[in-house]
């Protein structure tokens, strides 16, 4: 949390910046970009466990 309060760049910035002037757009969509960032990291972590697991 701290990085998305300090940084001057960057997705966390776009979602601070977006609740300091009433963006709603750009807050929701820094949100999803997040999310969709979040799944493909962890769907590659995810086949890989269950692989290790298997074996």
């Amino acid at each position: 949390m701290g990085e998305f309060l300090v940084s001057k760049k960057g997705i966390g910035y776009l979602i601070i910046y977006g609740t300091q002037v009433f963006n709603l757009d750009l807050v929701y969509s820094g949100i999803l970009i997040l999310i969709i960032l979040s799944y493909i990291i962890y769907k590659p972590i995810k086949i890989l466990e269950n692989k290790t697991k298997n074996n």
